[in-house]
């Protein structure tokens, strides 16, 4: 059952402009909506759990007003309330961040953690952008942030379906970016690399090559990513590592990419799903 309780603690201020952010309750969505509210945006964190802690901490740091909405994206139910509160504070700025990764040989993952991860990283995003960009088209105005990965740039084995929604999603970002040029709704797609998030650790990925590897800043993404949102870029790639993922890819030829990429997610680890923003 879809819960999808309005909860908030907030600091009223007159700035009217309104941002919504899915899977802002941790991680890069819990800095995407910090470097928001600090820019003076008046903020909806939008998540299944942790949402009262990610209000309270962000009202401890801004005059701008702080909303929460507990809600599972995986469920249609939870894509429609969250479209209907936006629809209630005017909201214009729209970053749809929130996902799900798993890792592990495909044939020993449970199927329904996968298909939950379809559901939330790429059927939610259908869903709520089908459901929002009618209105911000009809107001002449609007932004919309996606929340793709560097994953996205080549096949990943042991992580195929986080790389293939990833994919999916930056793909949708361009397309929709394109059908809505002229209309004043822009729309960004940010890549980050491996980022200093509890993903790792809670997805047992602590002993693969990208769970070892250096790691971004989530503030660092944020910055980046709200600063190519606001510019109204096409894309962004977040710091060194990500960038040179992106020019490698152009590179090599997709067994390439393939044997490349799957280097970074081995040896592989006991199948589990986990939140990723």
């Amino acid at each position: 059952m879809t819960e999808d309780k309005d909860r908030h603690d907030s600091r009223p201020t007159a700035t009217p402009e309104v941002a919504l952010v899915t899977g802002g309750s941790s991680g890069i969505g819990f800095a995407m909506a910090r470097e928001l509210s600090q820019r003076g945006h008046e903020v909806l964190v939008v998540a299944e759990r942790g949402v009262d802690d990610a209000v309270r901490q962000l009202a401890r740091h801004t005059d701008a007003r702080v909303t929460g909405l507990e809600a599972d994206l995986a469920l249609p139910a939870g894509v429609e309330a969250a479209a209907a509160r936006a629809r209630e504070l005017r909201v214009r700025t729209f970053v749809l961040n929130a996902g799900v990764g798993v890792h592990g040989p495909f044939a020993r993952t449970p199927l329904q953690d996968e298909l939950r991860l379809v559901d939330l990283n790429v059927r939610s995003l259908v869903h709520l952008a089908h459901l929002v960009v009618p209105d911000l088209v009809a107001s002449g105005a609007g932004r919309i942030l996606v929340t793709s990965s560097i994953a996205a740039t080549m096949p990943a084995p042991l992580f195929g379906t986080y790389a293939a929604s990833k994919a999916f999603a930056r793909s949708f970002a361009w397309s929709l970016r394109h059908e809505l040029d002229g209309t004043g709704v822009t729309v960004t797609s940010v890549l980050p690399s491996a980022t200093r998030t509890p993903f790792f650790r809670a997805a047992e990925m602590e002993r693969t090559h990208i769970g070892r590897a250096p790691k971004a800043s989530p503030a660092m993404v944020a910055r980046q990513a709200i600063d190519a949102l606001m510019e109204g870029r096409a894309e962004v790639a977040t710091g060194l590592q990500a960038k040179a993922m992106v020019a490698i890819a152009a590179l090599l030829p997709q067994p390439a990419r393939s044997r490349f990429h799957g280097w970074f997610y081995a040896p592989g680890a006991r199948p589990r799903s986990t939140r990723q923003t």
